[in-house]
């Protein structure tokens, strides 16, 4: 049987950062290319991308901060017929409807992308649902740094070692301590020599580093910082006094729009922790027999902390993207399939084969891993990292996704 390409298919990806736009792109230029009926919607809270990977030096740079953000208004051809749409994801109605906040109706997918990310704590999700209000969270914690005194990072993580590195870089005067539970710094899939070189190279900008120690965070902290002096108990019974307090740790994602659905079929679509994060297969389809049609990608996956890096986010997208296309091909949403069995095609399993990741300690020092090679202590890491990532955090390769200005 053959399918019909110039079909109308609608598909909705939720969550605009590094999986959500590299899906939305690869799929919007299929309607360019044989498939005219093809309707990408790319659904988020804010007005504007936000590049949550260059935040460390947002954080110290109100130029570069300005930099990481681009309008989605510019994502789209504004000639071609798909469309962004500002709003929350409030709920998944059904297999083929969501409601978002300031649409009047729900909209209907056949085929749906859940890309909607991490969320509080966590120094690197601003909140502002405009460039405007983003900025001025931000703006509000660097006018923090540069009056203060005294400054508590708490994890010690890849977004903690880089925030401490640059305000100590930039911050001569502001004396950080960085406290961590782990008895290194950066996570197990790092070997201990870049981590323990991490550390060595935070000690040479000034940076206390506390291993072993965890801190209890009070209840009415601000999203992932806060501003004022404050003293924060440790489990070891130390007590951690600061003018500026910036939280790395407590990673959960947001899914509670899965609750209405989970109901309708009887099943459990998150792991059943605190986490909130959304169980998939290794096709990155959302774990369920019913809704092969639903897709998950980037953070907000059950996959291992090890893939919640911005880059593999957007490998997970290509993978998306590519299995789509190969429903699309086989009729999956067809009205011939409509009420019959649906075409099962055979589609790519994501694997986590790269194993690169570059952690900016200031904009000269840093350490990088490559392949399970460690570059910490020589001078090689520090060129890598200065090079490749500190000075501009890569935001070169976000621009294309937005030419349309």
């Amino acid at each position: 049987m053959s399918v019909d390409k110039s079909r109308n298919i609608s598909v909705i990806v939720v969550g605009g950062s590094y999986a959500g736009a590299a899906v939305a792109k690869k799929l919007a230029g299929l309607s360019q290319k044989g498939y005219p009926g093809l309707v990408v919607t790319l659904v988020d809270q804010s007005t504007h991308y936000f590049h949550a990977v260059g935040f460390p030096k947002a954080l110290v740079s109100e130029r570069f901060a300005d930099k990481c953000f681009l309008p989605f208004s510019a994502f789209f051809d504004p000639s071609s017929k798909h469309q962004f749409v500002h709003g929350k994801l409030e709920r998944v109605v059904d297999d083929h409807h969501i409601e978002v906040s300031g649409q009047s109706e729900a909209l209907y997918f056949d085929y749906l992308v859940i890309a909607t990310g991490g969320k509080a704590p966590g120094p690197i999700n601003v909140v502002g649902p405009t460039k405007e209000a983003a900025i001025e969270e931000i703006s509000t914690l660097r006018s923090a740094l540069e009056t203060g005194s005294t400054t508590l990072v708490v994890g010690g993580g890849p977004v903690g070692v880089e925030v401490a590195g640059f305000i100590a870089s930039k911050h001569k005067n502001n004396k950080v301590t960085l406290v961590h539970g782990g008895n290194r710094l950066l996570p197990p899939n790092f070997c201990d020599s870049v981590g323990n070189a991490a550390q060595t190279k935070l000690e040479s900008l000034g940076v206390r580093v506390v291993l072993n120690e965890r801190v209890e965070i009070p209840g009415d902290f601000a999203y992932a910082s806060h501003v004022g002096q404050s003293a924060l108990q440790g489990a070891s019974g130390a007590e951690y006094s600061s003018d500026v307090q910036i939280l790395a740790v407590g990673f959960r994602v947001y899914s509670e729009f899965l609750a209405p659905l989970e109901e309708q079929l009887g099943q459990k679509l998150r792991v059943e922790d605190s986490s909130g994060f959304i169980r998939v297969r290794p096709t990155l389809q959302i774990d369920s027999d019913r809704l092969p049609h639903v897709f998950v990608a980037g953070d907000a996956t059950s996959l291992p902390m090890s893939t919640k890096y911005g880059f593999k986010a957007e490998m997970q997208g290509g993978t998306v993207a590519g299995n789509i296309k190969r429903l699309i091909d086989a009729g999956a949403d067809s009205a011939d399939n409509a009420h019959g069995e649906r075409a099962t095609p055979s589609l790519s399993k994501w694997v986590d084969y790269v194993d690169a990741t570059l952690v900016p300690i200031g904009p000269r020092l840093g350490v990088a891993q490559m392949v399970k090679i460690p570059l910490g202590n020589i001078f090689l890491g520090n060129l890598l990292v200065a090079n490749l990532k500190a000075k501009d955090f890569m935001i070169w390769l976000r621009k294309g996704y937005f030419p349309y200005h």
